[in-house]
C-alpha cells in the first residue's frame, strides 16, 4: 500500500510540474516599460520622510475588479520575494472611473535594506492575492524576471525613495503570480 501511494504522489507531482511548466511557457502579452527618469508632476510630493517608498502605477488596461476586494500596492523585503507572507508596507488603490494612473506612498518600513515593489489584489474572503506588476519587470511573465526582479526599492542607505514608477495589469486573469 504503501509502494502504491509513493508511486501515485510521484506520478501527481511530475503531471503538477509539467502543467506548471506549460502554463508559464504560454505566449503571453508583454508590454515592457522603462521607468521614467523624470518627476511625474501628479505624484511630486517633496515630503520624504524615514524609511518610505513612494511613485506611481499606471494599469496598462481598465478590466478594474470593482467589488470583492481592493487593489494594493505592496513593498517586500528582497529576501523575501517572491512573497510567501505578507508584504511590510502597503498603499491601498482607491480605483475612480477609468483613471489609470495612482500615485502611492509606502511608508514605515521596517529597515534600511532593498524592497520589491508589486501590486495586487486582495480578495476579501482572503486566500491567495494575484500579483500583476512588479516594478522591474512591469506587466512581463517572465519566470525569470518574476523571480529576481531587475530593478528594487533600494532604502539600504537610510532614506526614503521617490519614483518608483511601474506599470500594472488591472485584469486579475493576467496575473504574473
Amino acid at each position: 500500500m504503501k509502494k502504491t501511494f509513493l508511486k501515485h504522489l510521484g506520478l501527481f507531482v511530475i503531471v503538477a510540474f509539467v502543467g506548471i511548466l506549460i502554463n508559464s511557457c504560454g505566449e503571453d502579452t508583454i508590454i515592457t516599460n522603462n521607468p521614467p527618469t523624470t518627476p511625474d508632476t501628479a505624484c511630486t510630493d517633496s515630503t520624504l520622510t524615514g524609511l518610505m517608498i513612494k511613485g506611481r502605477v499606471t494599469f496598462v488596461d481598465t478590466n478594474f475588479v470593482r467589488t470583492g476586494g481592493v487593489y494594493l500596492i505592496s513593498a517586500y523585503p528582497e529576501t523575501g520575494w517572491p512573497p510567501t507572507g505578507g508584504p511590510s508596507a502597503y498603499d491601498t488603490v482607491r480605483i475612480s472611473g477609468n483613471n489609470l494612473n495612482y500615485c502611492y506612498t509606502l511608508s514605515n518600513l521596517p529597515s534600511a535594506q532593498k524592497y520589491v515593489v508589486s501590486v495586487g489584489f486582495r480578495k476579501a474572503s482572503g486566500g491567495q492575492s494575484p500579483i500583476m506588476g512588479i516594478y522591474g519587470c512591469d506587466t512581463s511573465h517572465s519566470f525569470t524576471c518574476l523571480l529576481s526582479p531587475t530593478l528594487k526599492a533600494d532604502l539600504s542607505g537610510g532614506s526614503g525613495v521617490r519614483y518608483i514608477n511601474f506599470l500594472s495589469w488591472a485584469d486579475t486573469t493576467n496575473k504574473i503570480y
